[in-house]
């Protein structure tokens, strides 16, 4: 996977950029003003940021828990700070041996005005780290890069910032003898003007010049990590709904179809099934009305026919199982419909006309109901078109 790797000079919103392949060899290089014109799919980003407004301190902390460290973090800064700690965004290195951690501060009006800036919907940037806090090197090395009438001075475990050249130059000394520096390695731009160095340090200086941005950013590669990220906590990357939106909307669109008439086929058989059981209500009705016509029709057909069969030994069950036995055995053959159904008040018997496509059809209808207990005569049957119709006597046994 190939490595997208940039510096972003906040001051100048300026984006510096080399692309690596797995093995460190430089592919590209460039300037650009949006990453999204050199980003390409699969690509790992971590950038480097500087700004006058950046800054990095060290603080001493007992050995506790992460947590508890980065509650204390806020009183041990806040006589460091102009303004309340809540205007800052802060990032924390871990507690090394000498009990010391580095932290990253970042108002946070100037985080979100920078993190704007960069943000892309097409990627991640996995990680964005104070250029001043970056640099690795060996015990007793610090760094400093000139860029025109811009400075960034790391020193080590003991922080660093960015500031006017002038101003860091006037402190350079006591900065240095505070961190034990004994060597300074300086990444200076060619056009910047020459600098005595022994005028502002005894400390010995390495010097090493650059053309430019992108010249300075492919020399400093080796000395730089991503020790201290500072997206984290309300800048941490979001997740990228609309890339993931555009890549999978064909795919999501198929699966919202498939819902749609998944549940568009529920509906149609809940209409379906309410039909049916509205007109078994109405054949109920009309089975029982006919079998008692002077029963008045604004009662409740439910009350009546409990009504009507409490002490009636017609049948041994309730009517209403009777006529839901008879659907269900007819409903489960699929070569016999109902086509009538008739209580014999008289006869005390239920008449059930049916319609089948052959005889063994009828033969198959009665050994059912005669399993579950009723007496059954067949009467009269006759063919009409390619169907039978057949009569049959039912009472429960």
């Amino acid at each position: 996977m190939s490595k997208l790797v940039f510096l972003y000079n906040a001051h100048e919103k300026r984006i510096s950029w080399l692309i690596a392949d797995d093995s460190e060899r430089l592919l590209k290089k460039g300037h650009s003003k949006d990453l999204s014109e050199v980003y390409e799919e699969g690509m790992e980003v971590k950038g480097f940021i500087f700004s006058p407004q950046f800054t990095s301190k060290r603080l001493e902390v007992p050995p506790t828990s992460k947590k508890q460290i980065m509650d204390s973090i806020p009183f041990l800064l806040e006589d460091h700070l102009i303004g309340s700690i809540e205007d800052y965004h802060f990032v924390s290195s871990s507690r090394n041996k000498e009990g010391e951690i580095l932290v990253s501060l970042i108002p946070i009006t100037t985080m979100e005005q920078e993190v704007n800036d960069l943000h892309n919907e097409e990627f991640f940037i996995h990680s964005l780290s104070p250029l001043e806090t970056a640099f690795k090197g060996e015990p007793g090395q610090s760094f400093m890069v000139i860029l025109k009438d811009l400075s960034i001075l790391s020193l080590g475990s003991n922080g660093g910032y960015c500031a006017e050249t002038t101003t860091i130059l006037e402190f350079l000394e006591t900065e240095l003898i505070e961190s034990n520096t004994s060597s300074l390695k300086v990444f200076q731009d060619k056009k910047t003007e020459h600098i005595d160095w022994k005028s502002y340090t005894k400390v010995k200086v390495d010097i090493e010049f650059f053309e430019d941005e992108v010249d300075f950013l492919e020399k400093v590669s080796p000395f730089l990590n991503d020790n201290l990220n500072l997206l984290q906590n309300s800048f941490a990357p979001k997740v990228m709904w609309s890339k993931y939106f555009h890549k999978w909307k064909y795919v999501l669109a198929g699966f919202l179809l498939v819902v749609t008439f998944y549940f568009l086929q529920i509906t149609l058989e809940i209409y379906q099934n309410n039909s049916a059981a509205l007109k078994l209500v109405d054949q109920s009705k009309s089975l029982y009305y006919s079998a008692f016509p002077n029963e008045p029709k604004n009662r409740d057909l439910k009350t009546q026919l409990r009504k009507k069969f409490r002490n009636n030994v017609l049948i041994k069950e309730p009517f209403l199982i009777t006529v839901q036995n008879i659907t269900e055995v007819i409903t489960n053959n699929e070569n016999v419909s109902l086509y009538s159904i008739v209580y014999d008040r008289n006869k005390n018997q239920i008449i059930v006309e049916l319609q089948c496509a052959q005889f063994e059809d009828l033969e198959n209808i009665k050994s059912i109901f005669l399993e579950k207990g009723y007496l059954i005569n067949v009467g009269s049957s006759k063919r009409v078109g390619n169907s039978i119709l057949s009569e049959i006597f039912l009472q429960k046994s």
